[in-house]
C-alpha cells in the first residue's frame, strides 16, 4: 500500500508538471492572440486545479507535520524529533552515465531546475527579439503578402513584444480648439432593426433641407459613442479588438443647423466637435472623392481615420486587419443609424489619401484616413 500510495504521489506530481507547463503555454497563447475563454487554457486551469488537490490530499499528513513542527516545536527539537526533518542519505544515480546530458540533468533536483531556468530565460529572448522579415519580390500583389505575414502562427509566441512602441492615449483631444457640445442623444425611436437592414441602400441625391444638431448627435452617438461601461472600461457602440479603439472621427460640415462650416473632430470621451478648420471646404471634399459630385451636396461628410499604435502595441502584424474591420463596424453603424430615421449614407473607398489627411491635419502615417461617408436627408432617388 506504501509502494502504491509513492507510485500514485509520483504520477500526480508528472501530470501536474505537464498541465502547469500546458497551462502557461496556452496562456501565453491566449494572450498573444487576445482569445477569450480559450477552452484548452481553461480545462487545463481545471485539471491542474484538480491535480493540486489532489496532491495535496496525499501529502496531508505530510504537510500537517511540517505545519506543526514549523509553528509549536523548537527548531533543535523539530530536527531531532520530527520525521519531516530525519536525514536523507543522498543516492547514487541510476542514470546511466551514456544517457543524453538533457536526461542526466533531468535526473537531480539542481539539474531540473537548471533546466526550466534555462528555457523561461530563452522564452524571455525570444519574446524580446523581432522576427525575420520577409522578402517581397517586385510585381507581389502587397495585400496578399500583408495578409499571409499577418497570420497567427506558433512563432507569434517568440516573436518581438519589446519593439512595437508603448500604448498611446485612448482619446485625441484639440484642447485649443473651439469646442461645440452635442445634446444629449434623444431616444425617439426609428424603423425596427430588421426594417432598417432591408431598407439600407447607398444614398447618393440628398435634399437641400439641413439637419439638425440633435440628427446629427444621434448619428455620432449610435456609430461609435460611450454607451456603456464596465470594469472601469468605457464601451463603445462599434465592437473593437481589445476595446482599444483606433478609429478617430472627422467631419465635413456642409449644412447642419447651428453648426459653421468647416472640419471638425469628433471627440467621443464628452460627445461635442472640435473645430479644427473654419471653412467652406465642399469643392475640396468633390475633389479628393475623384469629382463624386455628391460629397459636395450632402450634409456632411465622416471620414473615418486609423491610430495605429492603439492597436500595433498590442496586436503587432494584424493591427492593420482589425483597424480595418472597425471601420468597416462604425461605417455600418452609420448606415443603419441614418437610415433607421430617414437619412442616407454613401460610402466612399476611392480617394486621395494625402489630399484627405492634409485636410484633416494628419500625417498619414501615425495617423491616416481610411474611409469617408456622405451623410444627409434623402430625396425620393437613390
Amino acid at each position: 500500500m506504501k509502494r502504491l500510495r509513492h507510485d500514485v504521489n509520483a504520477l500526480v506530481s508528472i501530470a501536474l508538471l505537464v498541465t502547469t507547463t500546458i497551462a502557461i503555454l496556452t496562456g501565453i497563447i491566449a494572450d498573444v492572440w487576445d482569445l477569450t475563454g480559450f477552452v484548452f487554457h481553461t480545462y487545463a486551469g481545471y485539471v491542474m486545479a484538480a491535480l493540486v488537490m489532489f496532491h495535496v490530499a496525499l501529502n496531508w499528513g505530510r504537510l500537517r507535520r511540517y505545519v506543526y513542527v514549523r509553528l509549536f516545536r523548537s527548531g533543535s527539537t523539530a530536527r531531532t524529533r520530527s520525521p519531516a526533518f530525519a536525514t536523507v542519505h543522498p543516492r547514487r544515480s541510476t542514470v546511466e552515465p551514456s544517457a543524453p546530458g538533457i536526461v542526466r540533468a533531468l535526473h537531480t533536483r539542481r539539474g531540473f531546475l537548471g533546466v526550466l531556468i534555462g528555457g523561461l530565460a530563452g522564452l524571455a529572448i525570444g519574446r524580446s527579439t523581432a522576427r525575420v522579415r520577409l522578402d517581397v519580390p517586385f510585381g507581389t500583389d502587397l495585400g496578399v503578402a500583408y495578409h499571409q505575414w499577418s497570420k497567427p502562427g506558433m512563432s507569434d509566441l517568440f516573436g518581438a513584444v519589446a519593439s512595437w512602441g508603448a500604448q498611446p492615449p485612448l482619446y485625441k483631444t484639440y484642447p485649443d480648439s473651439l469646442r461645440i457640445m452635442l445634446p444629449p442623444p434623444d431616444d425617439r425611436p426609428g424603423l425596427a432593426l430588421e426594417t432598417a437592414i432591408q431598407q439600407r441602400r447607398s444614398v447618393r441625391h440628398y435634399s437641400d433641407e439641413p439637419l439638425t444638431l440633435a440628427e446629427l448627435s444621434r448619428l455620432l452617438y449610435y456609430t461609435g459613442g460611450i454607451n456603456a461601461e464596465r470594469f472601469g472600461i468605457k464601451l463603445r457602440a462599434a465592437p473593437s479588438a481589445g476595446a482599444l479603439y483606433p478609429i478617430e472621427t472627422y467631419l465635413a460640415i456642409h449644412r447642419v443647423a447651428d453648426l459653421r462650416p468647416g472640419v471638425y473632430h469628433y471627440n467621443v470621451a464628452d460627445h461635442s466637435l472640435s473645430l479644427i478648420r473654419d471653412a467652406d471646404v465642399r469643392g475640396e471634399t468633390v475633389r479628393h472623392g475623384l469629382m463624386q459630385e455628391f460629397l459636395g451636396t450632402c450634409n456632411a461628410v465622416v471620414y473615418f481615420t486609423v491610430i495605429l499604435q492603439r492597436l500595433r502595441w498590442r496586436y503587432q502584424e494584424r493591427a492593420y486587419r482589425y483597424a480595418l474591420l472597425e471601420a468597416g463596424h462604425l461605417a455600418q453603424n452609420l448606415y443603419l443609424a441614418a437610415t433607421s430615421h430617414g437619412m442616407g449614407v454613401c460610402a466612399v473607398g476611392a480617394f486621395l489619401d494625402d489630399e484627405v489627411n492634409a485636410m484633416l491635419g494628419v500625417d498619414g502615417e501615425r495617423e491616416a484616413a481610411v474611409y469617408m461617408l456622405a451623410v444627409g436627408k434623402t430625396r425620393d432617388r437613390v
